[in-house]
């Protein structure tokens, strides 16, 4: 089976969806590191929100035909469960078990063992065990793939958020479901569990390419930079300003207020990468004022201060199931966060740049096209998935009881 994971991306281990992970918008295009005074005019290549247009958009652009308030349909809103951090073992994590065991060196079960499971016993084994059990693997490919991804001594934050916000923006939210194995064996499917194989699919098999708007900052403050507040952040780095904030209020209205999409990004500059699927807007009007000379982008006739409070899914432990009847994640996770800046506009009232007014801010937006048909190892899980949208727990699923 060494060729079932010949495309698997390992910087995705990393959680950073930097460099080879993104295409080159992500990097930094203009370097202006040597002037620590340097404005920020407009936006750069990184900054331009045409970006992350789908194909055939068209990017409404005049301040007072985007809405000021919106939130994707209900049948569009994301969900939370697990990021599936590295320090557990990722999909190898026994999450639904109360003795998870050690994820790197716990015995796999044989086939003659998980045909003498109970059906509570089957449903205690983590994410990748039941989906290499369901395609009759017993070298537990994706088990395997699992433990040597991930560590114990990881950072706390590194996992598969990437992969979670990206699923959760796309797909509806997954049901528990029953299915039988290539050897004729039951194995019981948590919801989380369906969300795990999602997560890692979206994270790091999905083709269609990531695309970004803003890119990551890593650098550290050197004497002599002007940072950003308390973060420590150097402005003198084109990567360090962060989204503009003109492309974020574009992208935030278009997708969100046209045409009814989530959103994901990093959405609190800082040394760590947390992906969040962004599904409501709000935004106010705190005053108005001419063009600041030193920082405005080039043709700005007037700037408007504005707050803009998102919401966003955060992510969760998922919920330890027992009887097998887990709730919907569709109403817990819920955060809200505050954003001010000013927005530059032309004569013509359309954004063409901005300047952050409080030191918090996203490092990136991005967008991630749906998988289509899922392919190779995975080619299973499109099964899997259809099945848990037709099932009904409440009676499906008597046999846990």
């Amino acid at each position: 089976m060494k060729t079932a994971f010949s495309r698997m991306k390992v910087f995705c281990s990393t959680l950073a969806i930097v460099g080879a992970a993104l295409p080159t918008a992500c990097k930094k295009l203009i370097d202006d590191s040597n002037n620590v005074n340097a404005p920020q005019q407009g936006w750069d290549a990184a900054n331009n929100p045409n970006n992350i247009l789908p194909r055939n958009s068209f990017l409404e652009r005049r301040f007072d035909r985007l809405k000021m308030a919106a939130v994707v349909p209900n049948d569009k809103l994301p969900w939370s469960d697990s990021y599936w951090p590295n320090y557990r073992g990722g999909l190898a994590w026994r999450w639904n078990s109360s003795n998870p065991g050690d994820f790197k060196n716990s015995a796999l079960p044989t086939k003659e063992q998980v045909a003498k499971m109970s059906m509570r016993q089957r449903l205690e084994l983590s994410p990748a065990e039941k989906y290499d059990i369901l395609t009759g693997n017993w070298t537990f490919p994706l088990t395997d793939y699992e433990r040597k991804r991930n560590n114990p001594s990881d950072e706390k934050w590194r996992g598969l958020c990437n992969g979670w916000a990206a699923a959760a923006a796309h797909y509806k939210e997954p049901r528990p479901v029953v299915m039988t194995s290539a050897d004729g064996i039951q194995i019981p499917f948590g919801a989380s569990d369906i969300k795990a194989l999602l997560a890692i699919y979206m994270a790091q098999f999905a083709d269609g390419g990531v695309r970004l708007v803003g890119a990551r900052c890593n650098a550290t403050a050197k004497a002599g930079w002007e940072t950003t507040g308390d973060t420590g952040f150097p402005r003198g780095l084109s990567e360090c300003q962060d989204v503009n904030p003109g492309s974020f209020h574009l992208l935030l209205a278009n997708y969100i207020g046209e045409w009814g999409q989530s959103v994901v990004g990093d959405l609190v500059n800082g040394a760590e990468v947390w992906n969040y699927p962004v599904y409501e807007y709000r935004s106010y009007i705190l005053g108005e004022q001419p063009p600041t000379p030193a920082t405005a982008a080039p043709g700005t006739v007037r700037e408007i201060k504005i707050q803009t409070d998102v919401r966003l899914k955060i992510e969760i432990d998922p919920p330890n199931v027992h009887n097998f009847n887990e709730t919907g994640q569709q109403d817990v996770g819920d955060h809200r966060i505050s954003y001010q800046y000013a927005l530059e506009l032309n004569a013509a009232g359309e954004i063409i740049g901005g300047e952050w007014i409080t030191p918090l801010h996203p490092d990136f937006l991005w967008t991630q096209p749906p998988a289509g048909d899922f392919k190779q190892y995975f080619s299973k899980l499109g099964d899997l998935y259809a099945a848990s949208m037709r099932s009904n727990p409440a009676t499906d699923l008597l046999s846990l009881r």
